[in-house]
């Protein structure tokens, strides 16, 4: 659905801009998957360098890579930014397990550098590509989120599959479940079986580069991503660049169950009770 002609879409409806550059993330995202499957050792550094060259010459006005303080002039005067993770979960490689590859597509304004600090419901596009026995792209426009099996030229295997997250109780899906380290291989598990995900109490998720992109696939699909307290991870700006931000998502019950259990260990009637607390 987000795709241009190269891969198999309409363009979305949000921004005619979109098309050409997740058509460059689809290629670079092949490419990185035959790099990870034959190079020994971490692949971090050669996973960015494919997604430089594929991006290159492509109209994003900045790209805010995420092992970098400031965003990246890309192409001055385009439409869109882009916030990049090209490889996340990488220690997990040698174990057999997934990796993957993060996204965010915002409009660039009058302000490129501020549009990666604005809430993320202000995002074109976003989504994540996981990295295991398949090649997954799923992508979202806020409105569906959908995933295709890439080819090693970037193009689609098969028809799009548009995903909902199932609901608690539904093909086993209830309750938390043992994910990857793989932030993107978690939300696809999550889109795939439903369940609940939570991670960063201390606020260790990047909300630009992770959080707002994982959060916009959920939502997309029917589910809901919170900062675990309640309060949406699309509706949160951010104060700089590499903030992080407790995650919890899944289908819309069970978020909801974790912030009023939440909520019930910080009532006064379960907290401990002495002389200096009554």
């Amino acid at each position: 659905m987000l795709l241009s002609a190269l891969i198999d879409a309409r363009p979305p409806r949000r921004h005619p801009d979109l098309a050409p550059v997740l058509a460059a993330l689809a290629g670079a995202a092949s490419s990185a998957a035959e790099t990870i499957a034959a190079a020994p050792g971490n692949p971090e550094a050669a996973v960015r360098r494919i997604f430089a060259e594929g991006l290159r010459g492509t109209e994003v006005a900045a790209i805010a890579w995420d092992d970098r303080a400031d965003p990246e002039p890309w192409m001055p005067g385009a439409a869109l930014v882009l916030a990049l993770c090209p490889l996340e979960g990488a220690a997990d490689l040698d174990g057999g397990m997934p990796a993957g590859t993060l996204f965010s597509l915002r409009p660039a304004g009058s302000d490129p550098r501020a549009a990666f600090l604005a809430p993320g419901r202000t995002q074109a596009a976003a989504g994540f590509v996981t990295y295991g026995p398949r090649t997954l792209l799923t992508l979202s426009d806020g409105t569906a989120t959908t995933t295709r099996v890439l080819d090693s030229r970037g193009r689609t295997v098969r028809p799009p599959v548009l995903l909902r997250v199932p609901e608690a109780g539904s093909r086993g899906g209830a309750g938390a479940q043992a994910f990857p380290l793989s932030l993107a291989a978690a939300a696809q598990g999550v889109l795939a079986r439903g369940g609940l995900h939570r991670r960063g109490d201390a606020g260790e998720v990047r909300l630009v580069h992770a959080a707002a992109p994982v959060a916009l696939a959920i939502e997309g699909a029917g589910g809901a991503a919170t900062d675990a307290r309640g309060r949406a991870i699309l509706d949160i700006p951010a104060a700089g660049l590499h903030q992080g931000t407790p995650l919890a998502f899944g289908c819309v019950s069970e978020v909801a169950g974790l912030a009023r259990s939440l909520d019930a260990d910080r009532s006064p009637l379960f907290t401990p009770r002495g002389l200096l607390r009554a």
